[in-house]
């Protein structure tokens, strides 16, 4: 058994999840992969990304970070 948050936050100006993005990468080396090194591994992660989803037409993320959990 494994105990999971998931967060997923959006923001409109940067300061915020800047914050955010600081106390929660140092939450990751405690994180755990589930089933490391196997087909169904899954790494814990935080990503930073520029959204464009309330524009129109709309854009794909731009992804400006991503930290993964160690193996």
């Amino acid at each position: 058994m494994f105990y999971r948050i998931r967060i997923n936050l959006a923001f409109s100006q940067e300061l915020p999840p800047g914050r955010i993005k600081e106390l929660a990468r140092t939450l990751l080396p405690n994180a755990i992969t589930i089933n490391p090194g196997q087909s169904n591994q899954e790494r814990g992660y935080i990503t930073l990304e520029k959204c464009y989803h309330d524009e129109a037409p709309t854009r794909p993320c731009e992804t400006l970070e991503h930290h993964e959990a160690p193996l």
